[in-house]
């Protein structure tokens, strides 16, 4: 018998999925109850509509996606675990079914700012944001947290030109970039 907390894991699991794949509008409760094998009621018992449990969803993937784009552990070079986000995202968009960064995709979905996705959305990207910095920071690069910055936009835009050309290729360019602003003189 399925717990009452295993549907919302599931309802949360397969709206990421869903907004992976489709946007904002492909995760309707419909959708997403069907990815779930849940009843559509169940979307309603969890969440009180669609926009609580698309904020839901990105909230509860944002620490352990943040974990797979940064893993690592003491001793390992912080540059090269920041690199290494660039060489499994490449890694990833050389499949046939990549479709980006779900929480850009929510983002660019919704005009409101205040919308839950915007905000869960932005929460991810300070997140990704402030991780970046620390392991500049341990690093030794100079003004980490506005190289974070750009290190992140660099990644997104990487992310989004891999879509668009079907191909990891744009963030391996991305990552030689990367060597330039964090390892050159003045890095």
């Amino acid at each position: 018998m399925t717990g009452t907390h295993d549907v919302r894991e599931r309802l949360m699991r397969a709206t990421v999925a869903l907004l992976g794949e489709g946007g904002v509008q492909a995760a309707t409760p419909a959708a997403i109850a069907e990815r779930a094998q849940a009843g559509k009621m169940s979307v309603y018992r969890h969440f009180s509509g669609k926009d609580e449990l698309i904020a839901a969803a990105l909230a509860d993937y944002d620490i352990p996606h943040r974990a797979r784009l940064l893993p690592g552990g003491d001793g390992d070079d912080p540059l090269d675990r920041v690199r290494a986000m660039f060489e499994r995202a490449a890694a990833r968009a050389d499949g046939p079914t990549y479709s980006g960064c779900p929480y850009v995709i929510a983002r660019l979905d919704v005009a409101d700012p205040r919308h839950p996705a915007a905000e869960a959305a932005r929460d991810h990207k300070q997140g990704m944001r402030l991780r970046i910095t620390e392991l500049l920071e341990q690093a030794g690069v100079r003004d980490a947290p506005s190289r974070a910055a750009v290190v992140l936009m660099l990644f997104d835009g990487a992310v989004i030109a891999a879509v668009l050309e079907g191909s990891g290729a744009p963030l391996r360019l991305a990552a030689s970039a990367l060597d330039r602003l964090l390892v050159e003189p003045g890095g």
